[in-house]
């Protein structure tokens, strides 16, 4: 994880004292995400728009993000883009744990955007033309009919 010296994710505790508002705005590098995966890729900035403010005894952060994904079509392989976004995020962080009273917004951010990757995509908005190619190889799976089985319905309960 991030050693939380990426100064654009701090979010400092003493000035949102009073009832203040912290406004979240801004187009971020992807490299806080830390993926390293072959099949996914982030190759845009991260859109990222929000607030934070404090209750009584917690620091609020709701957050709006949206970036694209690479990643492999399902039937053709191909990498293709694909749309992340968490739209109303909200995270809720006791202060009594927020060491040095400044947060890192990154590990909350970056949960909340990989939870929103898909597991697998298909090029051409699910039409991938290889899949009439890939058709004969595919097997077909039968349909088993459904019935209840009731192991203990012998049991007669007078003896």
């Amino acid at each position: 994880m991030l050693d939380g010296t990426m100064e654009e994710f701090k979010i400092y505790i003493d000035r949102l004292k009073g009832g203040q508002t912290e406004r979240i705005e801004g187009s971020f590098d992807q490299a806080f995400l830390e993926i390293q995966e072959p099949e996914l890729r982030f190759p845009n900035p991260i859109k990222v728009s929000g607030a934070a403010y404090l209750t009584d005894d917690h620091l609020i952060v709701n957050l709006t993000a949206s970036t694209m994904a690479e990643m492999p079509c399902a039937v053709c392989n191909e990498m293709i883009q694909t749309p992340i976004a968490t739209k109303d995020f909200y995270h809720a962080e006791p202060l009594s744990d927020i060491p040095a009273a400044v947060f890192d917004l990154s590990v909350p951010l970056r949960e909340a955007l990989l939870i929103e990757v898909p597991r697998t995509v298909e090029c051409n908005s699910g039409k991938c033309p290889s899949r009439e190619i890939l058709q004969p190889f595919m097997r077909a799976e039968k349909r088993l009919e459904k019935t209840d089985y009731f192991p203990f319905s012998n049991i007669d309960l007078n003896n």
